[in-house]
């Protein structure tokens, strides 16, 4: 090995050490236990842009707009339709978002949320604060403080650690003639590594770097990619939870493949993680199916797990849980 270069020889021999490294880690005797407390995840929307939210009033199976609640108190996506999955104690303390879509965001929600801090991606900090406080005058309500958060760089929030990483989606919105990138998330809590990943087409390269799954990068190399002209390459670490978008369903041909994600990707992308060591969950904890959309529309999840592979489940409005 010369310098950060990595030949091929080397790349095959050390991805088949981990690779049995990870068949080792799944055995009886080593199964993932759940991390002590976990995070709690309550799915206040689990449908994708496709979906009227009045559709939620009215039909016992439709889905919200995404967004989850964490631990009580921290919001990723927040849109009016999810107002009424929130538990009627809860006073959420903090909003991230994934990108400006409508049916992500909506700067009325989160002003009427409460919440006292919004981060978005950097490239779209300014236009968000400026909209959330076009929304606070006009409720007469206080704006929550708007926070530009680089990718990579990790914020402690309500006992949680979240990282912002790039998603493999796009907008059509510039400011200040900057595009807006757009979003995934990091959510750690202990030995639980949550990745939330909506919108996007599989997970990035970049992405993949910067939360420590990137196959690539091993014990025996990483001091190569840490002393590299970039530093935003975390240390090989497994996640332990996956929730992740499956707009496209079980359709693997759809033109939304350049920005949306659909069950056999999440499957083969779960797959692969496993067999690299780089997604351990707890014994018996499924990936969760979020953002749903075409096919499903109107399924009830009971009728969708029916169908999937058994490392996925389909997450459901509602739906309450403690990922290790």
């Amino acid at each position: 090995m010369n310098g950060s270069v990595i030949t091929r020889r080397g790349f095959l021999g050390a991805s088949a050490a981990f690779a049995a490294l990870a068949e080792r880690s799944v055995s009886a005797e080593e199964a993932p236990v759940a991390s002590e407390g976990g995070i709690r995840v309550l799915f206040l929307g689990t449908g994708a842009a496709g979906w009227d939210p009045k559709w939620a009033e009215e039909k016992a199976n439709a889905r919200r707009q995404s967004s989850v609640l964490l631990d009580g108190k921290v919001l990723i996506d927040f849109t009016p339709c999810s107002f009424d999955k929130l538990p009627q104690d809860c006073h959420p303390e903090v909003l991230f978002q994934t990108h400006s879509h409508g049916d992500h965001y909506s700067p009325r929600a989160a002003v009427k949320s409460g919440v006292k801090r919004m981060y978005v991606n950097e490239t779209w900090a300014a236009a968000a604060k400026r909209g959330v406080e076009k929304a606070a005058e006009a409720l007469s309500l206080p704006a929550p403080e708007v926070i530009a958060l680089p990718f990579g760089k990790a914020v402690e929030e309500c006992g949680l650690k979240i990282t912002g990483v790039p998603a493999n989606h796009s907008t059509s919105r510039v400011t200040d003639g900057v595009l807006e990138r757009t979003s995934l998330y990091l959510v750690e809590k202990g030995s639980a590594r949550l990745l939330y990943a909506t919108d996007t087409a599989g997970i990035p390269g970049d992405a993949a770097r910067m939360i420590g799954i990137d196959p690539h990068i091993y014990p025996d190399n990483y001091k190569y990619y840490r002393d590299s002209s970039a530093p935003y390459v975390h240390e090989p670490a497994p996640l332990t939870a996956i929730i992740m978008e499956a707009t496209n369903g079980d359709l693997d041909e759809d033109f939304r493949m350049f920005v949306h994600s659909g069950v056999q990707l999440v499957s083969r992308t779960v797959n692969m993680l496993k067999k690299t060591g780089r997604y351990k969950p707890p014994a018996g904890q499924r990936a969760y199916l979020t953002h749903l959309g075409i096919k499903y529309r109107d399924w009830p999840a009971e009728k969708i797990n029916a169908e999937l592979p058994e490392s996925l489940a389909a997450a459901y409005d509602g739906l309450e849980l403690t990922l290790g």
